[in-house]
C-alpha cells in the first residue's frame, strides 16, 4: 500500500514499494495530486502494471538496438529487412521521442500517412510491425506499461493475385530491360529462383560437366555493406539441372569461383532495390505488360513446370519450398486434377457390370 505524508516543506511525499520490494516516493506541492497519485500507484501494483515512469524516458533511438539484443535471433535477411525499415521509416518519426511520449494517436497517424504516401497494406504492416516489436519488448522489460501500437487500425490488406507470364510475354521482357539483364529475366523465368538467390549465384556454383548450378546462399536485399545469407529455408539449399540452351548461356558469362554471375550493370553485386526500380519496373511498363513483380517470374516458372507435367513433389525440390503443404497452398489451384485422373486410370471395373 502507498502512504502519504506532509514534509516540512510543506510538500506531500507519497511513498510506496515496487513490484520489487524497492522503496520509492514521489514529491507533490498539492494534497489532491499525491492523493491522485497514490490511487494510481496503488491500482497498479494491484493489476501488476506499474513501471518506473524513469525507464520510458530512454529514446525509440536508444532503446532500438538493446530491445533487439533482448528479443529472439532472427535469420540474417530477416534483420536486414528490418534494419532497414526501421532506418528509412520508423526513426525519422519516433527517433527522438522517450517511449512514453509515443502515443497510440501518432502511431495511428503514421501509419495512415504510409498508406497516403502509396505503401501497400502488406508493405505497412511490415514497417509498423517493425515498431511495435520493439515497444513490445519495452512492454515486456517493464519501461512501458503498454505498447501504443494496440488497437492502431492497419490497412485491410487484399489478395495478391499472383500474375503467370506466358512464354512470349517473358521474351517480351527480356528483349525490353536494359540488355545486361536479358539472361537475368529469361534465367529467372526457367529455374524459379528467387531475386535474392539469383543475385548471389556465383561461377563456383555452375558444374559444366552436368548442366547443374547450385542454389547455396541469397544475396540480402539493401544491405551496407551488401551481405550474403543463407537461402530462404532449408530447402532453398538445391541444386537445379538447367536446359542446354541455358546452360551455353551461362557458360558463355565466365564467371568463375566467387565471381557472381548476375551483376549490376557497372560489374558489382545486384542491388536489388536499384534493379527493380531503375531496370525491371521501367521494362515492365514499356513492354506493356501491366501489372508485374520481380517474383511474378518465380510463379511463371512454376506454372510451366506444371503445365509440363512436374508433381508437386517435384515442384517442392526444384523451387525450394519447405513443404508440399505449402506449395499446395500457393499452387494447388494450378495443379491438375490428380483425383480425376486416377479415376480414368481406374475405368477397369473390379465387379463386372450386370
Amino acid at each position: 500500500m502507498a502512504s502519504i505524508r506532509k514534509l516540512e516543506s510543506g510538500s506531500y511525499q507519497v511513498r510506496f514499494r515496487d513490484g520489487t520490494g524497492r522503496e520509492r516516493s514521489e514529491t507533490f506541492a498539492k494534497k489532491a495530486h499525491a492523493d491522485r497519485f497514490r490511487r494510481d500507484v496503488e491500482y497498479e501494483l494491484d493489476r501488476g502494471d506499474w513501471v518506473d515512469p524513469k525507464a520510458g524516458q530512454v529514446t525509440l533511438a536508444d532503446w532500438v538496438d538493446e530491445a533487439w539484443e533482448l528479443a529472439a535471433p532472427v535469420r540474417p535477411r530477416t534483420a536486414s529487412d528490418r534494419q532497414s525499415r526501421m532506418v528509412n521509416h520508423v526513426l525519422p518519426v519516433f527517433g527522438h521521442m522517450p517511449l512514453t511520449r509515443i502515443d497510440r494517436t501518432a502511431v495511428q497517424r503514421w501509419v495512415n500517412g504510409l498508406t497516403a504516401d502509396g505503401y501497400a497494406p502488406a508493405t505497412v504492416k511490415k514497417i509498423y510491425e517493425t515498431l511495435s516489436a520493439v515497444l513490445r519488448t519495452a512492454v515486456s522489460c517493464e519501461r512501458l506499461t503498454r505498447s501504443p501500437c494496440d488497437k492502431v487500425t492497419l490497412p485491410t490488406i487484399g489478395h495478391i493475385e499472383m500474375r503467370c507470364l506466358v512464354p512470349d510475354e517473358v521474351n517480351l521482357l527480356a528483349v525490353t530491360i536494359t540488355p545486361h539483364f536479358e539472361l537475368l529475366i529469361r534465367f529467372a523465368a526457367e529455374t524459379g529462383l528467387r531475386i535474392g538467390e539469383l543475385a548471389g549465384l556465383q561461377g563456383g556454383d555452375y558444374q559444366s560437366t552436368n548442366h547443374t548450378i547450385d542454389v547455396k546462399r541469397q544475396l540480402l536485399k539493401d544491405t551496407t555493406p551488401p551481405i550474403y545469407g543463407d537461402p530462404k529455408t532449408a530447402a532453398g539449399i538445391r541444386s537445379l539441372t538447367l536446359s542446354p540452351t541455358l546452360a551455353a548461356r551461362v557458360e558463355a558469362v565466365g564467371a568463375v569461383g566467387h565471381a557472381p554471375v548476375f551483376t549490376s550493370t557497372g560489374g558489382g553485386l545486384l542491388n536489388v532495390s536499384n534493379f527493380r526500380r531503375r531496370h525491371f519496373t521501367p521494362a515492365v511498363s514499356a513492354a506493356g505488360l501491366g501489372h508485374v513483380r520481380i517474383h511474378d517470374l518465380r510463379h511463371s516458372a512454376i506454372s510451366w513446370w506444371i503445365n509440363r507435367g512436374a508433381t508437386i513433389k517435384q515442384v517442392t525440390a526444384r523451387a525450394g519450398i519447405a513443404s508440399v503443404a505449402t506449395a499446395f497452398d500457393r499452387y494447388g489451384h494450378i495443379l491438375p486434377n490428380e483425383d480425376r485422373d486416377l479415376a480414368r486410370r481406374l475405368h477397369q471395373p473390379v465387379i463386372p457390370s450386370i
